[in-house]
C-alpha cells in the first residue's frame, strides 16, 4: 500500500470536513428509506466527531463515529471514508470491502477521475486480502471471524479477510461448537468444512467435574476413610510385630503373653489388608459408575427422577473383604 497516494490516505482537515459535510448534506438522494430529523441530526453530530477523532489519528474511535452516522443516515459517500479509517487500522479486508460498496452504490453519481482513483486503491488491496469459503453439515449455522459475527450458512460467496492469521468459529443451536485458526495469504482462496456434532453425543465431555454428584463424593469420602483406618492398623501392626519380635521365652512353647501378641500381630494385619481392599474396591467402583454413567445434562426430568429413585449404595462384606456395591 505504500504505492498508494498520500494525498489519498491524509487527507488535511478542512478538505476532509467539506467531503463528510457535502457528502450528509446530499445524502438524502442516495438512500431509499429517509432518516427523522432526530437521525440527521444525531448523524451529523457523529459526522464532526468523527472528522476530529481521524485528524487527530485516533482511527479506531473515528471508524465507530463513521459506521454509527451511515447506520443513522445511509449514505454510499461515507464508504470512502469507512474504507480510509480501515485502511489505517490495517483492516484491509474492511477497506477493500467499503471502497467496492462506495463504488456499487455510488453508481452514476461519483465521477469519473474519483472512481479511477478507488478502483486504483481496490488494485493495490488486492494483494493485501484473501478469501475463504465455509461450510458446515447443518443449516443457518453461525460464522465468526476473530470474535465478530460475519454470516450463517449457506454463504453466498467467499468471505474477503486480511492476510495473516484469523480465529474462525462456526457454532449452531444444539450443536458443539468448533473453532479453527486459518492463515490466508494476499490472493489465496481458501475452502475449509465444518462438521458439527450434536452437544450430547458430539464426544467425550472432558469437564469430569460434571459427571461428579453426591454419591461420587460419597464414595470419594468412604475410599478416603477405609485408608487412613489401613494406615492406622497398618502402623499398629508394624508396632506389635517390633513388641513381638523382642520378646524371648524358653523352651518349645511359647507363653500366654506372646501368643496373645501374635494374635495381636495377626489382628492387625487382617485388619490392614481388609481396609486396604475396602478402600481400592471402592474407590474403583466410584471411578466406574461415575465416568461410565451418561451425561447427566442429556437427562430430562423424568428420568432423572426414575434414575435417582433407584439410586442405592450397600455394603458387601465377605471372607477376607469389605466394600460398597450400589449404583450411582
Amino acid at each position: 500500500m505504500n504505492r498508494m497516494r498520500t494525498r489519498k490516505l491524509t487527507h488535511k482537515g478542512i478538505a476532509l470536513s467539506t467531503i463528510l459535510l457535502v457528502g450528509f448534506a446530499i445524502c438524502s438522494s442516495a438512500i431509499a428509506q429517509q432518516p427523522t430529523r432526530q437521525q440527521s441530526e444525531e448523524a451529523m453530530q457523529r459526522f464532526r466527531r468523527a472528522v476530529e477523532l481521524f485528524e487527530e489519528q485516533d482511527y479506531a474511535a473515528a471508524l465507530v463515529e463513521f459506521r454509527k452516522a451511515n447506520e443513522l443516515a445511509p449514505t454510499y459517500k461515507l464508504h470512502y471514508q469507512i474504507g480510509q479509517a480501515c485502511f489505517k487500522l490495517r483492516d484491509y479486508a474492511g477497506a477493500y470491502i467499503a471502497f467496492q460498496r462506495y463504488l456499487a452504490e455510488g453508481g452514476s453519481e461519483i465521477t469519473p477521475s474519483r472512481r479511477a482513483e478507488v478502483m486504483e486503491e481496490i488494485r493495490l488491496l488486492e494483494a493485501r486480502v484473501g478469501r475463504l469459503g465455509i461450510t458446515a453439515n447443518v443449516p443457518e449455522a453461525r460464522i465468526t471471524i476473530d470474535d465478530i459475527q460475519v454470516g450463517t450458512t449457506p454463504l453466498d460467496a467467499p468471505l474477503v479477510v486480511s492476510i495473516g492469521a484469523h480465529k474462525v468459529t462456526v457454532s449452531a443451536d444444539g450443536k458443539q461448537s468448533i473453532t479453527r485458526t486459518v492463515t490466508i495469504a494476499g490472493q489465496e482462496l481458501q475452502n475449509i468444512s465444518f462438521e458439527l456434532q450434536s452437544a450430547s453425543t458430539g464426544g467425550v465431555s472432558t469437564d469430569s467435574s460434571s459427571r461428579m454428584t453426591g454419591w461420587s463424593w460419597f464414595g470419594i469420602g468412604t475410599t478416603a476413610a477405609f485408608a487412613i483406618g489401613a494406615t492406622t492398623t497398618g502402623i499398629l501392626s508394624l508396632s506389635a510385630k517390633s513388641d513381638l519380635d523382642d520378646m524371648t521365652y524358653w523352651g518349645t512353647v511359647p507363653d500366654s503373653s506372646i501368643k496373645d501378641q501374635q494374635s495381636k500381630v495377626k489382628s492387625y494385619a487382617l485388619a490392614t489388608d481388609i481396609l486396604a481392599g475396602a478402600a481400592i474396591v471402592t474407590l474403583g467402583t466410584t471411578l466406574i459408575l461415575t465416568f461410565t454413567r451418561g451425561d447427566s445434562h442429556s437427562d430430562d426430568n423424568a428420568t432423572s427422577q426414575s434414575t435417582a429413585s433407584r439410586r442405592s449404595v450397600q455394603p458387601v462384606i465377605g471372607f477376607g473383604s469389605v466394600g460398597l456395591a450400589g449404583e450411582f
